[in-house]
C-alpha cells in the first residue's frame, strides 16, 4: 500500500495557484496620464505559456514524424502473462473481455483473472456461470475495499504470471494481442507497454464519433509522437501490460489514485523505467454514450491528473529523469489545466476592457504569435494526416469535430478543481466508475 501525505499535495498546487493569481493580479495595473486614468494590462506572460504550449507540443508532433518505432525485442524464453479484469456491476459487457481474453493464443501461456468488486447487478453470478466453462479464476475483493487499485491488486496476489495484463470489463481484443505486446517488454529497461485504444461503438452518437477521433487520431499520434522523441509515455488504464517484478519495484498500484494508470506511468518514469507504446495492439473498447457520463468520466481524469501533478510535482523538478521526458510529464499532467486557465484569464482581461474604455496591452508582438500558431497549426495537420490519410474533407471534419470536442475541458476542469477542493477539506474521494451500455462489441471503423 501507497501512503501519500495530502497535506504535501494541497502546499504543492495552493502554491501553484498563488502564484497563478499573484501573476493576474500583478499583470493589471492603474496610471493616470495627463488627467486621464487608464488601466494596463501586461499580457505577454499569458501569451509566453502559449507559446510554449503551441512551440513544445508542435515540435513533439513534428519530431515524431521523422522517428520509426522501436523493434520489439526478443525473450530467452516467454512469459507467463497473467491477464487481470477488474469489474464492478459490469453484467452488460463483461462476457465478451472475458472470452475474448480466454482465447489468447501465446506461446508462453495465460491464465485470466476476473476480480469481482462486490457488484450487486448479477456479474457475481455471471462471473461464476463463466469459470465453470472457461479457463477462469474468480476472485473477490477484501469487505471495505474501495477503487480499481485494490480490486488489481487483488487479482495480482492470486496470479502466478511473471507479467501482468490489465483489461477493463468492456475491452475486446483480438486473439493475438498479447503476443504482439510481451515483446516489447523483452528490453531489461522497459517496464510496462500500452496497446492503442479504439471505441468500437463510434456509430453510436455524436458523443462516440468524438471518441473516436481522440482515440484513433489524436492519443494515437501523441503516444507516437512522444516514443519517438524520448518523451512521456503514459499507461491508459485498459490494454496495459507490466512486468510483475517492475510493479512491485515502485510500490505497486496507488489505492488512492483515482487514475491509478497516470499515477504508476509517473512512478516508473522517476524511477527510470522506460513506458512503450503498440500500436500494433489493439484494445477495442466502448465510448461514452451519455454527455453526463461523458463529464464524469473526463472529471476524474483531470482530478487524478491533478492529485498526480501534487504528488510528484517536486521530484519531477529534482528527479533525475531525462530533460526532454521531465518536461513532457509536467506538460501532460498539467497542460489541459495552464489552457483553460490562460482562456478563463483571457475572459478576465477582456471583461476589463468591456468595462473600462481606456485599457492598453503590452504584448509579445503578433508575427511571433502568428508563427507559433502556425507551428502548431502545421504539426497537427501532418499528424493527423500521418494517421489519417490525406483527404481535405476528412483532415476538415476531424478538425472541426476536435475543436468543438475541445471545449468539454472549459467544462470539466473547473468541476475537477471544485471536487478536488471539496474532497481536500471533507476527506471524501469519489471513485466514479464509467457507465457501459452494453452496445454491440466488434471493430467499428465508422
Amino acid at each position: 500500500m501507497i501512503a501519500r501525505s495530502p497535506a504535501r499535495r494541497h502546499l504543492v498546487l495552493a502554491s501553484l495557484a498563488v502564484i497563478w493569481t499573484v501573476a493576474v493580479v500583478q499583470s493589471i495595473s492603474d496610471r493616470e496620464t495627463a488627467g486621464v486614468r487608464h488601466y494596463v494590462v501586461h499580457l505577454a506572460w499569458l501569451q509566453g505559456l502559449f507559446l510554449v504550449l503551441a512551440v513544445f507540443g508542435g515540435a513533439v508532433l513534428l519530431l515524431g514524424l521523422l522517428r520509426h518505432r522501436p523493434a520489439p525485442g526478443r525473450w530467452r524464453q516467454l512469459p507467463m502473462v497473467s491477464i487481470v479484469i477488474p469489474a464492478k456491476d459490469e453484467v452488460r459487457v463483461i462476457e465478451g473481455a472475458i472470452r475474448s481474453a480466454c482465447a489468447q493464443e501465446y506461446a508462453g501461456g495465460v491464465e485470466v483473472i476476473a476480480v469481482d468488486d462486490w457488484s450487486t447487478d448479477g456479474t457475481g453470478a455471471l462471473l461464476d456461470r463463466l469459470q465453470a466453462e472457461l479457463a477462469l479464476t474468480v476472485v473477490r475483493t477484501p469487505r471495505g475495499s474501495i477503487g480499481k487499485a485494490e480490486a488489481l491488486d487483488a487479482g495480482i496476489a492470486a496470479s502466478r504470471g511473471e507479467v501482468i495484463a490489465v483489461f477493463d470489463a468492456d475491452a475486446r481484443i483480438a486473439p493475438d494481442l498479447i503476443g504482439r505486446m510481451v515483446p516489447h517488454l523483452a528490453d531489461a529497461t522497459v517496464a510496462a507497454v500500452q496497446g492503442r485504444r479504439l471505441i468500437y461503438n463510434a456509430r453510436r452518437n455524436i458523443l462516440t464519433r468524438f471518441q473516436e477521433d481522440e482515440y484513433r487520431i489524436f492519443q494515437t499520434l501523441l503516444q507516437r509522437a512522444r516514443q519517438a522523441v524520448g518523451g512521456f509515455v503514459c499507461l491508459a488504464g485498459n490494454g496495459l501490460v507490466v512486468k510483475r517484478d517492475s510493479l512491485r519495484s515502485v510500490g505497486g498500484w496507488n489505492a488512492q489514485a483515482l487514475t491509478e494508470d497516470i499515477d504508476l506511468s509517473v512512478r516508473l518514469t522517476l524511477a527510470g523505467w522506460e513506458i512503450r507504446y503498440c500500436y500494433d495492439a489493439e484494445i477495442w473498447e466502448e465510448g461514452v454514450v451519455t454527455l453526463r457520463d461523458l463529464l464524469r468520466q473526463r472529471e476524474r481524469w483531470f482530478e487524478g491528473a491533478l492529485l498526480c501533478l501534487g504528488d510528484y510535482l517536486p521530484r519531477m523538478v529534482i528527479g533525475k529523469v531525462p530533460l526532454l521526458r521531465k518536461a513532457d510529464m509536467v506538460f501532460f499532467l498539467s497542460g489541459s489545466l495552464v489552457s483553460v486557465l490562460v482562456a478563463l484569464t483571457g475572459y478576465v482581461y477582456g471583461l476589463i476592457r468591456l468595462l473600462h474604455e481606456a485599457v492598453v496591452f503590452t504584448q509579445i508582438p503578433a508575427p511571433i504569435m502568428a508563427t507559433a500558431s502556425v507551428v502548431l497549426t502545421v504539426a497537427l495537420l501532418a499528424a493527423i494526416n500521418a494517421e489519417a490519410g490525406w483527404h481535405p474533407g476528412r483532415l476538415g471534419g476531424v478538425l472541426a469535430r476536435w475543436t468543438l470536442f475541445s471545449f468539454h475541458t472549459l467544462v470539466i476542469v473547473p468541476m475537477a478543481i471544485r471536487r478536488y477542493m471539496y474532497s481536500a477539506f471533507t476527506g471524501d474521494r469519489d471513485w466514479r466508475k464509467t457507465t457501459h451500455e452494453g452496445a454491440a462489441a466488434g471493430p467499428n471503423r465508422g
